[in-house]
Protein backbone atom coordinates (compact mmCIF):
# COMPACT_ATOMS: atom_id res chain seq x y z
CA UNK A 1 0.00 0.00 0.00
CA UNK A 2 1.47 3.47 -0.75
CA UNK A 3 0.23 6.66 0.87
CA UNK A 4 0.68 9.91 0.64
CA UNK A 5 -0.03 11.91 3.44
CA UNK A 6 -1.15 15.76 3.12
CA UNK A 7 -1.35 17.82 7.02
CA UNK A 8 -4.39 15.20 8.49
CA UNK A 9 -4.78 13.76 4.97
CA UNK A 10 -3.56 10.68 3.10
CA UNK A 11 -3.95 9.68 -0.47
CA UNK A 12 -4.16 6.11 -0.51
CA UNK A 13 -2.95 3.50 -3.40
CA UNK A 14 -4.02 -0.14 -2.32
CA UNK A 15 -2.36 -2.21 -4.65
CA UNK A 16 1.15 -0.09 -4.88
CA UNK A 17 3.75 -1.11 -1.99
CA UNK A 18 5.50 2.14 -0.43
CA UNK A 19 8.98 1.99 -1.49
CA UNK A 20 8.61 0.43 -5.26
CA UNK A 21 7.36 3.24 -7.23
CA UNK A 22 10.13 3.91 -10.30
CA UNK A 23 10.14 7.42 -11.15
CA UNK A 24 13.03 6.75 -14.34
CA UNK A 25 10.08 5.08 -16.39
CA UNK A 26 8.70 5.94 -18.93
CA UNK A 27 4.91 5.48 -19.24
CA UNK A 28 3.17 3.51 -22.16
CA UNK A 29 0.31 5.34 -23.90
CA UNK A 30 -1.87 3.07 -21.98
CA UNK A 31 -0.52 4.55 -18.67
CA UNK A 32 -1.10 8.33 -19.93
CA UNK A 33 -4.77 8.40 -19.91
CA UNK A 34 -4.99 7.62 -16.55
CA UNK A 35 -2.19 10.29 -15.79
CA UNK A 36 -2.93 12.85 -17.06
CA UNK A 37 -6.58 12.00 -15.29
CA UNK A 38 -4.33 12.06 -11.64
CA UNK A 39 -2.64 15.10 -12.83
CA UNK A 40 -6.46 16.60 -12.78
CA UNK A 41 -7.21 15.03 -10.12
CA UNK A 42 -4.19 16.28 -7.33
CA UNK A 43 -4.91 19.95 -7.63
CA UNK A 44 -8.14 19.66 -6.22
CA UNK A 45 -7.20 17.23 -3.19
CA UNK A 46 -4.39 19.48 -2.51
CA UNK A 47 -6.89 22.14 -2.19
CA UNK A 48 -9.63 19.95 -0.43
CA UNK A 49 -9.86 20.89 3.23
CA UNK A 50 -11.69 17.56 4.36
CA UNK A 51 -9.22 15.76 6.49
CA UNK A 52 -10.53 12.15 5.46
CA UNK A 53 -8.40 10.10 3.41
CA UNK A 54 -8.82 9.28 -0.74
CA UNK A 55 -8.29 5.63 -1.80
CA UNK A 56 -7.69 5.17 -5.79
CA UNK A 57 -7.94 1.77 -6.81
CA UNK A 58 -7.61 0.83 -10.54
CA UNK A 59 -4.51 2.90 -11.22
CA UNK A 60 -1.24 1.41 -12.62
CA UNK A 61 2.76 2.71 -11.28
CA UNK A 62 3.94 4.01 -14.32
CA UNK A 63 1.06 6.42 -14.30
CA UNK A 64 0.93 7.14 -10.79
CA UNK A 65 4.57 7.82 -11.29
CA UNK A 66 3.73 9.71 -14.05
CA UNK A 67 1.90 12.29 -12.18
CA UNK A 68 4.06 12.73 -9.29
CA UNK A 69 6.36 13.73 -11.79
CA UNK A 70 4.67 16.16 -13.25
CA UNK A 71 2.43 17.39 -10.21
CA UNK A 72 5.66 18.09 -7.85
CA UNK A 73 9.07 19.11 -6.92
CA UNK A 74 11.23 15.91 -5.38
CA UNK A 75 12.70 16.50 -2.80
CA UNK A 76 14.36 13.30 -1.04
CA UNK A 77 15.03 13.47 2.61
CA UNK A 78 16.84 10.91 5.32
CA UNK A 79 16.47 10.08 8.79
CA UNK A 80 16.94 7.50 11.61
CA UNK A 81 15.57 5.48 14.23
CA UNK A 82 18.53 5.39 17.07
CA UNK A 83 18.12 2.44 19.32
CA UNK A 84 19.40 2.70 22.99
CA UNK A 85 19.42 0.81 25.56
CA UNK A 86 16.00 -0.88 24.29
CA UNK A 87 14.97 3.18 24.03
CA UNK A 88 14.76 5.25 20.71
CA UNK A 89 15.80 8.43 20.26
CA UNK A 90 13.15 11.43 19.54
CA UNK A 91 13.12 15.13 19.33
CA UNK A 92 10.92 17.87 19.77
CA UNK A 93 10.59 20.24 16.77
CA UNK A 94 8.28 23.35 16.97
CA UNK A 95 6.56 21.35 19.53
CA UNK A 96 5.81 18.53 17.53
CA UNK A 97 7.83 15.13 18.56
CA UNK A 98 9.63 14.24 15.80
CA UNK A 99 12.45 11.50 14.82
CA UNK A 100 15.27 13.43 13.12
CA UNK A 101 16.13 13.71 9.35
CA UNK A 102 16.76 16.40 6.79
CA UNK A 103 16.97 16.73 2.90
CA UNK A 104 19.79 14.83 1.24
CA UNK A 105 22.36 16.97 -0.31
CA UNK A 106 23.95 16.99 -3.24
CA UNK A 107 26.75 14.04 -4.02
CA UNK A 108 25.12 12.17 -0.91
CA UNK A 109 23.12 9.05 -0.64
CA UNK A 110 20.65 8.43 1.26
CA UNK A 111 22.30 6.09 3.94
CA UNK A 112 25.07 9.35 4.10
CA UNK A 113 22.04 11.78 4.93
CA UNK A 114 20.80 10.00 7.06
CA UNK A 115 23.53 9.50 9.69
CA UNK A 116 24.67 13.59 9.20
CA UNK A 117 20.95 14.71 9.69
CA UNK A 118 20.70 12.33 13.04
CA UNK A 119 24.54 13.30 14.25
CA UNK A 120 23.71 16.97 13.55
CA UNK A 121 19.92 17.30 14.79
CA UNK A 122 20.66 15.39 18.04
CA UNK A 123 24.41 15.20 18.77
CA UNK A 124 25.02 11.66 18.94
CA UNK A 125 28.01 10.44 17.33
CA UNK A 126 29.61 6.97 15.98
CA UNK A 127 26.35 6.29 13.99
CA UNK A 128 25.94 2.87 12.20
CA UNK A 129 23.00 1.73 10.51
CA UNK A 130 21.82 -1.84 11.17
CA UNK A 131 19.21 -2.23 8.77
CA UNK A 132 16.75 0.23 6.01
CA UNK A 133 12.97 0.51 7.47
CA UNK A 134 9.89 1.50 5.28
CA UNK A 135 10.12 5.08 3.31
CA UNK A 136 7.20 7.96 4.43
CA UNK A 137 6.29 10.47 1.97
CA UNK A 138 4.41 13.26 2.56
CA UNK A 139 3.65 16.74 0.58
CA UNK A 140 4.03 20.33 1.22
CA UNK A 141 3.96 24.12 -0.36
CA UNK A 142 7.15 26.08 -0.17
CA UNK A 143 8.46 28.44 -2.03
CA UNK A 144 5.43 28.62 -4.68
CA UNK A 145 5.44 25.30 -5.90
CA UNK A 146 4.43 21.32 -4.30
CA UNK A 147 7.39 19.36 -3.06
CA UNK A 148 6.74 15.58 -2.39
CA UNK A 149 9.17 14.42 0.04
CA UNK A 150 9.89 10.38 0.05
CA UNK A 151 11.93 9.61 3.78
CA UNK A 152 14.25 7.17 3.70
CA UNK A 153 14.42 5.95 7.04
CA UNK A 154 16.86 3.12 8.62
CA UNK A 155 17.56 1.21 12.63
CA UNK A 156 20.69 2.52 14.16
CA UNK A 157 23.08 2.34 17.07
CA UNK A 158 25.86 4.14 18.23
CA UNK A 159 28.44 3.44 20.67
CA UNK A 160 29.01 7.10 22.06
CA UNK A 161 27.08 7.70 24.99
CA UNK A 162 23.85 10.09 25.12
CA UNK A 163 25.47 13.57 25.37
CA UNK A 164 22.32 15.28 23.27
CA UNK A 165 23.14 18.53 21.75
CA UNK A 166 19.11 19.50 20.01
CA UNK A 167 20.00 21.45 16.91
CA UNK A 168 18.09 24.79 17.98
CA UNK A 169 18.62 26.53 14.95
CA UNK A 170 16.09 23.80 12.86
CA UNK A 171 14.07 24.62 15.84
CA UNK A 172 14.87 21.46 17.83
CA UNK A 173 14.21 21.68 21.44
CA UNK A 174 14.74 18.65 22.55
CA UNK A 175 16.24 15.29 22.83
CA UNK A 176 15.23 12.07 24.58
CA UNK A 177 15.09 8.75 25.12
CA UNK A 178 11.90 7.23 24.34
CA UNK A 179 10.96 3.38 26.25
CA UNK A 180 7.82 1.69 25.86
CA UNK A 181 5.71 3.27 28.31
CA UNK A 182 6.16 6.74 26.39
CA UNK A 183 5.75 5.51 22.86
CA UNK A 184 2.03 5.51 22.31
CA UNK A 185 1.62 9.02 23.34
CA UNK A 186 4.30 10.06 20.96
CA UNK A 187 2.79 8.33 18.13
CA UNK A 188 -0.76 10.15 19.22
CA UNK A 189 1.14 13.36 18.60
CA UNK A 190 3.59 13.30 16.01
CA UNK A 191 2.63 12.90 12.37
CA UNK A 192 0.35 10.58 10.75
CA UNK A 193 3.06 9.60 8.45
CA UNK A 194 5.53 8.62 10.96
CA UNK A 195 2.53 6.90 13.52
CA UNK A 196 1.32 5.02 10.44
CA UNK A 197 3.96 3.55 8.66
CA UNK A 198 6.54 3.53 11.17
CA UNK A 199 4.54 3.10 14.31
CA UNK A 200 4.84 -1.05 14.31
CA UNK A 201 8.34 -1.11 13.68
CA UNK A 202 8.82 1.54 17.00
CA UNK A 203 6.86 -0.66 19.05
CA UNK A 204 8.72 -3.58 18.35
CA UNK A 205 11.55 -1.55 18.98
CA UNK A 206 10.78 -0.55 22.43
CA UNK A 207 9.38 -3.66 23.93
CA UNK A 208 12.13 -5.87 23.18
Amino acid sequence: MYKIFHENKSLIFPKIEGDTLNFDTTPQESDRYDAELLCDFFPEWLDDRDPGDTFIHEVGENAVAEALKQTFKMAPAAGGIVVKNGKIVTITRHDIPDLPKGHIEKGENPEQAAMREVEEETGIGKLQIVKPLPSTWHCYFEHEEWKLKRTYWYLMQSEADLQAKPQTEEGISEVKLIGAEEIDSFLKRTFRSISEILGKDLRQIVTK
